[in-house]
């Protein structure tokens, strides 16, 4: 295909950014807390570190070194494990993958790399390319947080850490291969000398596909941090991240396999600079930056509807997210921290759609170009009275360039009952921008540049505790989410019949989650979560003309959801095995006119992975050999009507660590 090439150039500009960004950066941890224990200390639900007991919303931390022991590739597999979470993928691996948090919208969860956001305008955010490859630790925090994010942060953040080097240089290995002519390989270096931490790693991953024919993936990822103290009370950390994915598709918009050329480039780079100084005993000073670009090309040779030989089409998209902030931190009596801070973000999107005779130019039928800014300024208060009661308080406004400023708050609190027992309550407010091609004309819509953001409401109200003993900890919570404007298409009439889009239903989505970790000392520890939520439409406009009624069910979110997961680690062995369940939930049939609501049935996934370590030497070094089993039980189910998951993935391989 012609515009492979057009791309390359472009592939190599990011690789080099990410090789100069490895080997010069001069970079920065946004904490010195960062380095204390993770499991217990959260960067994402605050503007400061707070250890996750003193937190006012539902938490999830998921380790790095969790991930490569179960073999987890996938950022999307490890997140359908939490509670709250379900994953919508079309089909086969690096089929568009979308993520729903406590049941509302896709485009309801800030995604972000190292403090650098990555959704795109609106809110949503293929998760399908988005790998495991030198991942430190993903905190997962369910709740509104558009008072700390701005726009997009409604239901909840998803916040992936790369990894900080430490201790002597160190080399990580790891390749497996199986199913589907699958193959994964991952190999990266890890140290620190002289206060300079650093960490370079490139990971690779291809398969066949799940179809007969056009359904390769490849993916290749390369990563980078480096940290440095260069005096007491000054830190600094640069981070990047560049991937290049290729995905052949022969499916259509009802799951049919019936085209041999479509596929999809993505090329996304990610760069972020978090510095922080102490300005007095009292003052911190704090700086973030980052850039997240983005290309997108889809290209297919068909026979479209209503012709008679085969056309070539290509959809060209490339866009950027750059955003400078600035916060000062004050460290008062009392267990007080005020945090103040301002924020600038610009966004740019352009495309190009071609369309011409195969083996001939291509020539352009539509372009479209947009970009806007945000100003934001926030402050929030972190506070504990005698060391007991944890309160929060938190508010901010953002001035887009695009829409009407908008203001969203946080209260809550964490409460002592008894001896390891904590209740925790909070009451927020948050927004969804409306996307670019919402706003502004595109090829098959007329601009609706009235439109308001969709915000929402939420509260929610828990308990946790503790054993004395630190080896148990139950949880649970209750949710309660309000979500008003949501923008729906509204089809056009004559002559143009072009559509557009207004802010016409309001919808909710209730329930509760119960968690319970146990980690005993010794060689078995395990985990089990249950979902409960109920999203539904509440309120229709009179001038809204589509298919929703008032109580519908939400479509892809299940009202019921659970895992369980056990580990056993009997040297020089491991093995953990996790059983995830998904009730039943609605879906639309478009291969019908007009397209039926359908219900997808519930399904039990039950995946295992393990490792027999082969020799161990001096300080860490060893090797391993590896397995896992994806659908271990081979179930037939779909997350998107039409489009079959994988069935049952078995992956051999081998891991090596050691010290240079």
């Amino acid at each position: 295909m012609k515009h492979i090439s057009s791309l390359r150039p472009l592939a190599s500009t990011f690789a080099s950014s990410i090789c100069l960004t490895g080997l010069i950066a001069f970079s920065a941890a946004a904490q010195e807390g960062d380095t204390v224990t993770l499991s217990t200390v959260v960067v994402s639900a605050t503007k400061s570190p707070v250890s996750r007991d003193q937190l006012t919303q539902s938490v999830t931390v998921i380790s790095g070194d969790e991930l490569r022991a179960h073999g987890v590739a996938r950022v999307s597999d490890a997140l359908q494990l939490v509670p709250g979470v379900t994953v919508a993928q079309n089909g086969s691996f690096g089929s568009v993958s979308s993520l729903f948090l406590r049941g509302g919208e896709s485009r309801y969860t800030k995604v972000l790399i190292d403090g650098v956001a990555v959704n795109q305008s609106g809110g949503f955010f293929d998760f399908s390319h988005l790998t495991t490859d030198n991942v430190e630790r993903i905190e997962i925090v369910r709740g509104p947080s558009s008072v700390l994010y701005g726009a997009d942060a409604v239901t909840g953040v998803i916040q992936v850490f790369t990894r900080q080097g430490r201790g002597p240089l160190a080399l990580s290995t790891a390749a497996r291969g199986g199913t589907y002519g699958t193959f994964d390989g991952e190999v990266g270096i890890s140290g620190s000398s002289g206060g300079i931490g650093y960490t370079l790693d490139g990971g690779a991953h291809r398969t066949d596909g799940l179809l007969s024919f056009n359904n390769e993936y490849s993916n290749g990822t390369l990563s980078g941090s480096m940290s440095a103290t260069p005096r007491p009370g000054t830190v600094a950390r640069l981070t990047a991240r560049y991937s290049s994915a290729e995905f052949h598709y022969p499916t259509d918009y009802t799951g049919a396999p019936v085209d041999s050329n479509s596929y999809r480039v993505q090329h996304r780079l990610t760069v972020g600079l978090d510095a922080g100084a102490q300005i007095t005993s009292v003052v911190r000073a704090q700086l973030l930056a980052g850039t997240n670009e983005l290309s997108d090309l889809t290209e297919d040779i068909a026979i479209p509807f209503g012709a008679s030989s085969q056309v070539h089409s290509a959809d060209m998209s490339r866009g950027h997210r750059r955003s400078v902030e600035g916060r000062l931190l004050f460290a008062l009596p009392a267990a007080t921290t005020i945090n103040v801070g301002v924020e600038y973000v610009s966004e740019k999107e352009t495309s190009t759609n071609t369309v011409g005779a195969v083996g001939s130019q291509t020539s352009p039928v539509s372009r479209f170009a947009a970009e806007r800014s945000d100003r934001a300024v926030y402050a929030e208060v972190l506070g504990s009275l005698r060391n007991r009661l944890s309160y929060t308080v938190a508010a901010r406004v953002d001035d887009n360039s695009d829409y009407a400023s908008y203001s969203t708050c946080r209260l809550g609190t964490s409460i002592p009952v008894s001896t390891g027992t904590r209740l925790h309550a909070s009451w927020s407010t948050a927004f969804s921008a409306p996307a670019f091609s919402q706003l502004r004309p595109t090829l098959y819509t007329v601009g609706s540049p009235d439109l308001t953001p969709e915000h929402s409401r939420s509260w929610e109200a828990g308990i946790g505790h503790t054993l004395a003993s630190g080896f148990a900890r139950i949880s649970a919570s209750y949710f309660n989410q309000r979500f008003r404007d949501l923008i729906q298409y509204v089809s056009g009439g004559p002559p143009s019949f072009l559509g557009s889009y207004a802010n016409l239903t309001e919808a909710e989505s209730n329930g509760y989650e119960g968690e319970i970790e146990i980690t005993p000392p010794g060689i078995v520890s395990g985990s089990a979560s249950l979902t409960r939520a109920t999203p539904k439409v509440t309120r229709i406009s009179s001038a809204y003309v589509g298919d929703l009624t008032v109580g519908q069910a939400l479509i892809r979110r299940p009202t019921h959801s659970g895992t369980v997961s056990l580990s056993i680690a009997p040297k020089p062995a491991s093995l953990s095995v996790t059983a995830s369940y998904i009730g039943k939930r609605p879906d639309v049939d478009f291969a019908q006119f007009p397209s039926p609501t359908v219900t997808l049935p519930a399904y039990v996934r039950l995946d295992a992975g393990g490792a027999f370590e082969l020799w161990r030497g001096s300080g860490n070094s060893s090797l391993a050999v590896t397995a896992r089993a994806e659908n271990a039980l081979n179930r037939r189910y779909e997350t998107v009507l039409r489009f079959p998951a994988p069935g049952r993935v078995i992956l051999i391989g081998a891991r090596f660590n050691g010290s240079l």
